[in-house]
């Protein structure tokens, strides 16, 4: 002969009770209980359809944004816990509101009456408190769970900003190194294959330890406290251009930058100009290669121009360019040159665009506000 077992708590674990059901169960109750009630009370004591209606709506209102909350919930990302927290907020403000209803119409309560009154009123204020008080759990719900990702997100950055430098450091080592054997080499007498690929290795080691400190940068900048003040931006812009004479001489880079002229930025604003110097030189034959920047002041803007006589970027590709990853036909790079000036000007409160230059080339519109 069987018997019957009792459920194990286990059974009960497995139940999907989550808070959406709940709280869904509890706006349909409201909702039900607002048709039975107007259909059977208000309905047949009511003159005019817009009276019926406004009745109905008051009556079943509230009960579906519960309701409406509820299936939310399910489909939300809120975990059990924030969960468990709508379902005490959505029933704990019912309960104060069905309490509020019920003093109302106290007298009827002693009396043991139920009257048309208090049974509107337990529908109506009872809906309002478990509505708002579910608008509340969400909320809270969702403040919690932003806290959470953003310090999960603050975490992941620093983390990621310690395995960069460690990186940059090791690597920037290796690559000197690298260099300084190239050098060596470089003095003995090796033959036309032998010198090609000497190249390369410094064309490669270069092109390693400018990505390095590019990505260096960009992680700088993820930074939501960054400390912006006045920097000199002809001595920024100077230093970046005796940077590329000296590593292209055959390249001619002519500045005219105001010497008095600051912008409001940080010691990462020389990046800016680096990556756009060093763009130009990239993509496009030095022998006859002529950059020139130049800065004006508008009011309290600095309008700056980087162009040179190159072969430009297509019309085609202009609105992507700025976007991380993004490389031109044939480009050799590693789409974060162009993503870390755009990303720089915004961290600064400027802009940036791109445009044909007078002289055939590219031309880049930089714009940044000044510092007076």
């Amino acid at each position: 002969m069987s018997t019957l077992s009792k459920p194990s708590t286990e059974s009960f674990d497995r139940l999907p009770l989550d808070g959406s059901e709940l709280v869904a169960a509890l706006g349909l109750v409201f909702v039900l209980s607002g048709v039975a009630f107007w259909s059977q009370s208000i309905l047949p004591t009511t003159d005019t359809v817009a009276t019926a209606l406004y009745e109905l709506v008051m009556h079943v209102l509230f009960g579906t944004v519960i309701l409406l909350l509820g299936i939310h919930i399910e489909r939300s990302e809120l975990v059990p816990e924030e969960r468990r927290e709508v379902i005490l907020w959505c029933f704990s403000a019912f309960l104060f509101f069905f309490w509020l209803a019920v003093w109302s119409e106290l007298d009827a309560v002693l009396a043991a009456t139920m009257t048309r009154d208090l049974v509107s009123n337990i529908v109506v204020f009872g809906s309002i408190g478990g509505a708002f008080g579910a608008i509340i759990g969400v909320n809270r719900g969702r403040a919690t769970r932003n806290e959470i990702l953003a310090e999960r997100t603050e975490d992941q950055r620093e983390t990621l900003e310690l395995l960069t430098r460690l990186l940059r450091h090791d690597i920037r080592n290796d690559m000197q190194a690298v260099n300084a054997h190239a050098g060596f080499l470089a003095e003995e007498d090796l033959s036309e294959d032998g010198e090609s690929s000497l190249g390369v290795i410094k064309q490669r080691s270069d092109a390693i330890l400018r990505l390095l400190e590019d990505t260096s940068t960009l992680i700088e900048t993820l930074g939501s406290d960054r400390e912006l003040r006045p920097i000199s931006l002809s001595t920024t812009v100077e230093q970046e251009a005796v940077s590329i004479r000296d590593e292209h001489p055959e390249v001619t880079v002519e500045t005219d930058v105001p010497e008095d002229l600051q912008v409001v930025a940080d010691g990462l604003l020389h990046q800016l100009f680096l990556n756009l110097l060093s763009n130009a030189v990239a993509h496009n034959d030095t022998e006859d290669l002529r950059i020139h920047v130049g800065a004006k002041r508008r009011q309290d803007l600095v309008d700056i121009t980087v162009s040179d006589n190159g072969t430009g970027i297509p019309e085609a590709i202009r609105e992507t360019c700025f976007e991380l990853g993004e490389k031109g036909p044939g480009s050799q790079g590693d789409g974060l040159g162009l993503y870390l000036v755009s990303r720089l000007a915004d961290v600064y409160g400027g802009s940036v665009t791109v445009d044909d230059s007078p002289s055939g080339g590219a031309q880049f519109d930089i714009t940044l506000e000044t510092a007076d």
